[in-house]
């Protein structure tokens, strides 16, 4: 990807300039006034085939005057420099094949980076094609919502909004829904309603009995889930009741992590590494009431696959981030036609703009069945897991201050999480209260 300046007279010469020099899809990245001129910079894409495909007429009837005059003088072909076809990343990594490994790729090690490092270009791609989505998507919606006509108290929330990175649809759903507030406390009142509507689902029931698998992206804590739900359960039921095995999960120090873990609460732990280790497993296993399948975030699809062909009645849990982007969540949630029976969450702590996890979660019908939010192996909720959702997302809204508020003296934080914001009766502060009365 490389970056164009354009400079123009004016906004619409500039995006007419850039059409017509890259096409309708080209990306606008900003939009700046410099020395009374327009100043666009887009990004363009040179890995493109598109591109390459729609070269100059100039460059085709060039090379084809040097096939012709190479038959003529009766000697070999030669193709000029601009004929080569271009090598791409594309061209070198297809998209999601992960059957062939590298000629150099001799050992496991090698082979399992190799794919992780393919996964990882696949990965930037999705991303980047979800940024331009978005960028398209706020162009068309950004006449709309400069024309509302949002009263004074109400017009930062609209700033807080764009400052927390709210995806655009979600944005314009909840600016609809408080278009005609007087106040900043009834605005933020619309959005919990607005939200609540849209997420109105009963929570999935939390996995107490069966085989249960627990899938993820590389890095979402899906070890410390599950040694949080074994932990859980053990303590309701006794260690016997729970079993935790860990499948071809080849980290360096995984299996170390979860034996620690297993080893503090009394839960025995075990590995596979193929589909005829855990079958053997698992029937040895059958005695148990809950066995919970870690496995690991490199070819989730193809474990999951693997696990399923062994074990039909096996039942799949998405585990993501809680500042997971719409790429991750799209790529893991639906991009592998998986059947999930719930989504958990981690890393609710540290995730202060959880807004794509909400928006795909008005778009797609799952229900949540856990929630994390520590370090801790105890960091685990069980209740209230979309108001949680909710009130964290407004808690941290960032404070901007309209130019008549400071002119009347009511300059806010730039950004830092408020009372306002965070009401006494929100359902995190009781929970939070309840947790700390019960200890």
């Amino acid at each position: 990807m490389e970056l164009k300046r354009i400079l123009a007279a004016d906004t619409r010469s500039a995006n007419e300039r850039a059409i017509a020099l890259y096409g309708q899809d080209v990306l606008v990245i900003s939009n700046h006034t410099v020395n009374g001129q327009t100043e666009l910079v887009v990004a363009i894409d040179l890995a493109d085939p598109e591109v390459t495909a729609s070269r100059p007429r100039a460059a085709a009837d060039t090379d084809a005057f040097h096939r012709q005059f190479s038959e003529v003088q009766g000697v070999q072909q030669i193709t000029p420099f601009a004929s080569k076809p271009s090598t791409t990343v594309q061209a070198a990594v297809p998209v999601a094949t992960y059957s062939s490994s590298p000629a150099a790729a001799q050992t496991p090690e090698e082979t399992r980076e190799y794919i992780r490092s393919r996964e990882i270009v696949d990965m930037v791609r999705d991303e980047l094609a979800n940024l331009r989505m978005e960028f398209k998507l706020n162009q068309q919606v950004s006449g709309w919502q400069s024309n509302l006509s949002l009263s004074t108290a109400v017009q930062p929330m609209l700033a807080s909004l764009v400052e927390a990175g709210v995806p655009t649809g979600l944005r314009t759903l909840l600016l609809d829904s408080i278009k005609n507030a007087r106040s900043e406390q009834e605005a933020l009142q619309g959005i919990r309603n607005q939200l609540g509507f849209a997420l109105g689902r009963p929570a999935a029931p939390i996995p107490q009995t069966g085989i249960h698998l627990i899938a993820g992206p590389s890095g979402a804590g899906k070890s410390l889930m599950t040694a949080r739900l074994a932990s859980q359960l053990a303590s309701r039921f006794g260690p016997h009741h729970v079993s935790i095995i860990s499948y071809q999960d080849l980290r360096v120090g995984a299996w170390s992590q979860t034996q620690i873990l297993s080893a503090q609460m009394g839960v025995d732990c075990f590995s596979a590494h193929d589909p005829a280790t855990l079958r053997l497993l698992l029937g040895e296993l059958s005695q148990r009431g809950l066995i919970l399948i870690d496995t690991p975030g490199v070819q989730m699809a193809e474990r999951i696959a693997e696990v399923l062909a062994v074990c039909p009645r096996c039942t799949c849990h998405a585990l993501v981030p809680a500042d997971a982007s719409i790429g991750t969540l799209n790529r893991v949630v639906l991009g592998y036609g998986i059947r999930w029976d719930s989504l958990m969450v981690s890393k609710l702590d540290e995730a202060y703009h959880p807004w794509p996890l909400l928006q795909f979660l008005c778009d797609n019908d799952y229900g949540i069945s856990l929630v994390s939010d520590g370090n801790l192996i105890t960091s685990l909720r069980l209740e209230s897991t979309m108001d949680t959702l909710v009130e964290v997302a407004i808690a941290h809204l960032p404070l901007i201050a309209t130019k008549e508020a400071v002119s009347r003296g009511q300059a806010y934080a730039p950004y830092s999480p408020s009372q306002r914001h965070f009401s006494s009766d929100s359902p995190w502060l009781l929970e939070t209260l309840r947790g700390e009365a019960h200890d």
